[in-house]
């Protein structure tokens, strides 16, 4: 089954990023008492059950569905952008989290886009619209905007300095993994069944990454202690399955059938849905500053789309 109808994959950006920022209320919700290794390794390693168990119902093989041939060069791509997107950068990334906090975590976010967008110039000779230039400029600018008075920063000075340090080393890593499978999803566009399994070959690596990791730990047992909570149980499950099945299988179709650089830029409005929803859901303060921004995201994102 192949999706061919007008704006395919600018929608299916969009459409993770909004999975996105409904996974990261989920895990907000979880309270922040898993170990970021611990939190990795459950939901890309359900994320590789979820993306398995799909195939299987839609009658495909999970070792090489038919008609997916790949050179050693596209299995080189997906291995390394797993264990670099998926496993080490989503690790550094969440212990940059719990140094920084959710407010600043946005900020340094922005990030992402302006990475991708740089990597896919380097490697791919992607270029952007003026007019997507100027939606980027739109996103990018309303984030910081909504992100600049920050108040209660829960760590010192110097830990700040060092979890901003670390955020946007993760980020780096994440958009050069994304560069580095584009290729092999442009061969694919738009074919589902391929995408899934490409998907879940991707999140094999990214869930061996944190396991080899967490068997050389000490007090492994301390780790899994919160799992004895039952209240942790709904936020975790959902907040996984949002962003390691449903947000990379919209996330991966959308890269295939654009620009790496026009789906970032999209996939990067997740930071303004996450303000809505946190509003919504978590009860935190909309400010006339944090609407204001929305309306300009929201703008940005009307012009990459003509772009």
């Amino acid at each position: 089954m192949n999706i061919t109808f007008p704006f395919a994959g600018e929608i299916f950006s969009l459409c993770s990023a909004v999975f996105w920022a409904l996974a990261v209320i989920f895990f907000k919700q979880a309270g922040g008492k898993i170990h970021p290794i611990v939190l990795n390794l459950f939901k890309n390693g359900l994320g590789v059950l979820l993306f398995t168990i799909t195939l299987l119902f839609l009658g495909e093989s999970i070792m090489t569905p038919d008609g997916i041939v790949l050179t050693n060069e596209d299995y080189f791509r997906l291995i390394v952008s797993g264990i670099i997107g998926m496993g080490i950068a989503d690790i550094i990334f969440l212990h940059s989290l719990n140094i920084i906090g959710a407010g600043i975590s946005a900020l340094v976010d922005t990030v992402y886009s302006p990475f991708v967008i740089f990597f896919a110039y380097i490697f791919l000779g992607e270029h952007l619209s003026p007019l997507q230039i100027l939606g980027a400029g739109c996103i990018i600018g309303a984030i910081l905007f909504a992100s600049l008075k920050l108040q209660n920063i829960p760590t010192t000075r110097k830990r700040l300095k060092y979890g901003i340090i670390l955020g946007i080393f993760a980020i780096a890593m994440m958009a050069f993994g994304i560069v580095l499978v584009k290729p092999v999803l442009s061969k694919f566009q738009g074919e589902i069944t391929k995408l899934i399994w490409i998907a879940g070959f991707r999140l094999v690596p990214g869930s061996i990454v944190p396991l080899i990791i967490f068997l050389f730990l000490n007090k492994r047992r301390n780790l899994l202690k919160p799992f004895k909570d039952r209240k942790i149980w709904f936020p975790l499950i959902g907040g996984s399955v949002l962003a390691t099945y449903l947000g990379i299988f919209f996330w991966i179709i959308g890269m295939s059938l654009t620009d790496a650089s026009t789906a970032s830029i999209l996939n990067q409005t997740a930071t303004i849905f996450i303000l809505i929803f946190a509003r919504i859901f978590l009860k935190e303060a909309l400010t006339k500053r944090r609407i204001f921004a929305i309306i300009i995201a929201m703008m940005g994102a009307y012009l990459v789309f003509i772009g």
